[in-house]
């Protein structure tokens, strides 16, 4: 006997279909985000990098007085011929080239050239990228720099530390007396015979203003103790300077307020659009707009 197969009906072909349509909604949304998820980890990474190397590149290649103040900031060298070291080689070439690097611009307006312009990553996206460049002014002249004792409970116990200041100042501790004697410097003998001279540093003795103290005076003040303001190790002496006491004036303004200028801060903002139809506006803030920033303070080593 022979049975007979019965045939799929297009209606049960159409309930299939849609069931794994509809089984396969989630899917598609979930592949969905990890491609958004993935573009904008892509694009914010690689407006990271951009950011960090303008950044690097103000800190380590560019001199201090050749970054000018500015919203944005920008970069000027015709106008210190001769006032720094090394000022020759800072010229309009050099200038264009790493405009042209960082900001992908070569444009001058009558301050110098805008730390401000537009790359492009592999992917067709554009990034607006801004840097911010502000001097941070002196409006202090001590006579004499700030000194404080930080108290014997350091380092266990918190230092004493300089009241607040409204503006940067720079600190430090002072070093041991005999360590930065540069009498400390000694021969040393070669052999058990040789004398006259240590074998190592724990032959030294205070008395010879040498590297090594007894065990008994390591904390004492090493010959300093009639000298209120003397280094020592223990309870030592801080001392703070304000930027006019450290810093000759800057040589590209002739206003007094900036002139003390030992520093300056350095704000970046990378600006792009995930909007597929924004991607060559960085500038567009509707859509899906993104943008990072990140700061830094450039100090006057020049």
């Amino acid at each position: 006997m022979i049975q007979k197969r019965k045939a799929v009906t297009f209606l049960e072909i159409v309930i299939a279909v849609s069931i794994l349509v509809v089984a396969m909604i989630p899917i598609f949304g979930l592949m969905s985000k990890e491609t958004v998820e993935t573009d904008k980890n892509a694009s914010e990474a690689f407006a990271i990098n951009k950011a960090s190397e303008v950044l690097n590149a103000a800190l380590d290649n560019i001199p201090f007085a050749v970054l000018r103040q500015g919203n944005p900031g920008y970069l000027r060298t015709d106008d210190l011929t001769g006032k720094f070291s090394d000022s020759s080689k800072f010229n309009d070439t050099w200038a264009k080239g790493l405009m042209k690097m960082l900001f992908g611009h070569t444009n001058k307006e009558s301050a110098g050239y805008p730390c401000r312009g537009i790359i492009t990553d592999a992917r067709g996206i554009h990034y607006l990228i801004h840097l911010r460049v502000e001097d941070v002014s002196s409006e202090q002249k001590m006579p004499a720099p700030e000194k404080i004792r930080i108290g014997e409970s350091f380092p266990d116990g918190k230092p004493a530390d300089f009241s607040e200041s409204k503006e940067f100042t720079y600190s430090y501790l002072k070093n041991p007396a005999l360590l930065a004697d540069g009498n400390w410097v000694v021969d040393y003998a070669e052999n058990e015979e040789e004398t006259g001279k240590p074998l190592t540093e724990l032959d030294l003795e205070a008395g010879n203003r040498g590297v090594a103290l007894p065990t008994q005076n390591i904390y004492l003040d090493q010959g300093m103790e009639g000298n209120p303001d003397g280094s020592r190790f223990m309870n030592p002496t801080a001392l703070r300077y304000t930027q006019k006491m450290i810093s000759d004036k800057v040589p590209y303004t002739a206003d007094d307020k900036f002139a003390w200028c030992a520093m300056k801060k350095l704000v970046i903002q990378v600006q792009w659009n995930l909007d597929q139809k924004l991607f060559q506006k960085p500038e567009e803030t509707s859509g899906r707009m993104q943008r990072i920033h990140l700061m830094t303070i450039k100090g006057d080593i020049d």
